[in-house]
């Protein structure tokens, strides 16, 4: 019992690694698209990451079963269009941190577009999005009443992964993570392929200058991150870390400022602000949540002895 203390602090501090090195994928992400387009650049950060988890544990994957590689498969075309339309946004914007806000409404989204799959969303779901929206108003009409292209694509991409979480948690139950993130990444580098293929292809690229961020971002922002991020959930599986993740958004806006000199309104940091409690907000819910459901499943494990 004295351990338990110690390991969840372990798996926060992991997390709170997880959310740094999550923000850094953007700055990587952002340098790398200065000198390649969106669709070519997240074909070769898929396929890469796929080839690294797949070096590292051939035999788990070999072994996956028809089913299992179908779904996953499947599933990663979602998550390869969802990135599409993150990485055309990251293009587009002038910044990072009013993206990574926009984006983590996704917290808030997925038990929303849940309900379309028969789940219930929880009541401080409801006043989380009723404190965001007019973060999100002060984020997107910043600039006077006017939706930037790149905010609005932010959106559908937060949208996109709140859809994507719930198809994966369906579908892919069961799947050992491993296999799973090999043959989404692959499926997901096949869609970007072809979104390439489709769109980019006339575009010149020149990764040779920016070979050292797309690096950086596979190995740190992606296979590490994910590696992280699975130690962390299995040490602390009950959804303690919801806080914890919320830092995220925080940590790539400040990379924002003091890395890419990113000049932030009044606007803009009062809407992070207002985003940031809603987050907040949720995530303490989730937390209670969790622990009602594990206090009334122990007194029916006693009820059931007796």
């Amino acid at each position: 019992m004295s351990d338990k203390p110690s390991s969840q602090l372990h798996a926060h501090l992991l997390l709170v690694a997880v959310t740094l090195l999550a923000a850094t994928g953007w700055l990587f992400s952002k340098s790398a698209l200065v000198a390649t387009t969106p669709m070519f650049f997240l074909a070769i950060r898929f396929i890469t990451s796929a080839m690294l988890m797949g070096m590292a544990t051939p035999g788990v994957i070999v072994k996956a079963t028809t089913k299992h590689v179908r779904n996953a498969l499947l599933t990663g075309l979602l998550l390869g269009l969802q990135t599409s339309v993150w990485g055309a946004a990251l293009a587009l914007s002038s910044g990072l941190g009013v993206g990574a806000f926009l984006i983590s409404l996704s917290f808030l989204l997925i038990p929303v577009t849940g309900l379309a799959f028969g789940y219930r969303a929880q009541r401080q779901t409801w006043i989380a999005i009723t404190i965001a929206l007019p973060g999100v108003g002060l984020l997107a009409f910043r600039n006077g009443f006017t939706l930037a292209p790149s905010d609005g694509l932010f959106l559908i991409s937060a949208l996109l992964y709140a859809v994507y979480f719930n198809i994966n948690g369906r579908l892919c139950a069961g799947i050992p993570p491993v296999t799973q993130t090999f043959y989404q990444m692959f499926s997901a580098s096949l869609a970007c392929a072809i979104a390439y293929v489709l769109w980019e292809s006339d575009t010149e690229q020149h990764i040779g200058d920016v070979w050292h961020w797309v690096l950086l971002s596979v190995v740190f922002a992606t296979w590490l991150r994910f590696f992280l991020l699975l130690k962390a959930q299995s040490m602390s599986p009950e959804g303690q870390g919801a806080i914890v993740m919320t830092l995220e958004p925080v940590w790539v806006a400040l990379l924002g400022v003091f890395v890419m000199d990113e000049m932030l309104s009044v606007a803009s940091v009062s809407g992070m602000a207002i985003i940031f409690l809603a987050l907040i907000v949720n995530s303490i819910g989730t937390v209670r949540s969790a622990r009602q459901a594990k206090k009334a499943r122990l007194a029916a494990e006693l009820n059931s002895q007796v």
